[in-house]
């Protein structure tokens, strides 16, 4: 694929991740830290508006998703993403060894906060989950010469 047709995919279905991050991330938090949105100290004042976190996740969704599209493209891979469901599996490996790999600091150190963790968990796998799964639809489409 050239790199074109790569950033297209990547800035996407990095939006659908980021729109996904925002949502699951408010109702997440909801949950997991109550009504105060985040963890005490976590956040200056004026950051704790949806707008700051919408801009932010939308951009960060972006630019991760065209970091990962690339990757994804560098990857030697014996069958490549053909559906939906084909990225929905690279989007949970993805997540996996990245989760492990964040996980493995605070297990070695002994500073493991469990209501964060679970956060982090439930968050980033959404958002890797839909970016997969839209990468994964993207493809698809383009190799039937739909998009």
């Amino acid at each position: 694929m050239n790199s074109k047709k790569i950033i297209s995919a990547g800035i996407i279905s990095g939006l659908v991740m980021g729109v996904t991050l925002f949502v699951v991330g408010a109702i997440a938090s909801r949950i997991i830290y109550g009504p105060q949105f985040a963890p005490p100290g976590k956040f200056d004042q004026e950051q704790l508006n949806p707008f700051y976190f919408i801009w932010t996740k939308l951009l960060i969704g972006m630019i991760f998703g065209i970091l990962f599209t690339f990757l994804y493209e560098m990857l030697p891979l014996s069958k490549k993403i053909n559906a939906a469901f084909s990225g929905l599996k690279y989007g949970f490996w993805f997540w996996l060894i990245i989760f492990l790999w964040s996980l493995s600091h605070p297990l070695t150190y002994g500073s493991l906060n469990i209501s964060n963790q679970i956060f982090w968990a439930i968050y980033s796998l959404s958002g890797f989950l839909m970016y997969g799964f839209t990468l994964g639809l993207i493809y698809r489409r383009r190799r039937r010469n739909i998009l």
